[in-house]
């Protein structure tokens, strides 16, 4: 039965942050506060966020095997929450060997009352399935492609056509969250030398809309 209620759990709502001896520390943030809830989301974000938990520790373990001091921050932001979906943005940085930093960022979804993940893409068909993973397709990287540039603008780095074109693009997987005002964010699996590139790539409303899936995002209540 699906409730309203303002806190999430004792347990996934605490804040953990962990001071370890070598002088290592972990930060995972708490679950979102939700305006409404059911026992099976309720499993599903408690081992959503036991997963981060898990990797911290395997962080802090690798360090401290190292002899190194680790470091490992995750945040996890509500992006969207309609009375059948929530959205959500997971991500983190983490230095587990003393060398080489990490970092990502994801979007994922949910059914409130069923608590199953929700393809995002069967409301906004921007991309496509390939071995598990969403790609660009040839007609929406055009539009992903003007916010590339757009976001960085200022770094001319990243604009070398020669490197970030729209084949480079339409080769990454990516994920996405969905916000009120009908916009998209997408998040590409990118090498961390690559991720100043690639912060979150938004397209806005009018961009999404020739993609916007009526039957599946009406479902949801999804703008």
């Amino acid at each position: 039965m699906l409730k309203s209620k303002v806190f999430f759990t004792s347990v996934a709502a605490s804040l953990v942050l962990c001071a370890h001896a070598n002088g290592s520390v972990s930060n995972v943030s708490a679950i979102p506060v939700l305006n409404q809830h059911s026992p099976a989301l309720d499993k599903s974000l408690k081992s959503l966020r036991a997963g981060i938990l898990r990797d911290a520790k395997d962080c802090m373990d690798n360090a401290k095997g190292m002899d190194t001091q680790g470091q490992y921050d995750a945040d996890i932001k509500k992006t969207i929450e309609t009375p059948n979906f929530v959205g959500l943005q997971v991500e983190g940085e983490s230095q587990c060997d003393g060398a080489h930093p990490n970092a990502y960022r994801y979007g994922i979804s949910f059914d409130i009352r069923s608590g199953k993940r929700i393809d995002l893409n069967e409301a906004y068909a921007i991309g496509r399935r390939d071995g598990g993973g969403l790609f660009l397709t040839k007609e929406s990287v055009v539009q992903v492609m003007i916010a590339f540039k757009k976001n960085n603008a200022k770094n001319h780095d990243c604009l070398d056509e020669t490197t970030f074109n729209d084949e480079y693009l339409m080769s990454k997987a990516f994920t996405m969250t969905v916000d009120s005002d009908g916009s998209l964010s997408l998040y590409f699996d990118v090498p961390y030398v690559e991720a100043a590139c690639f912060s979150p790539i938004k397209l806005d409303a009018a961009s999404v809309h020739k993609f916007r899936i009526s039957q599946k995002a009406d479902m949801y209540g999804l703008p």
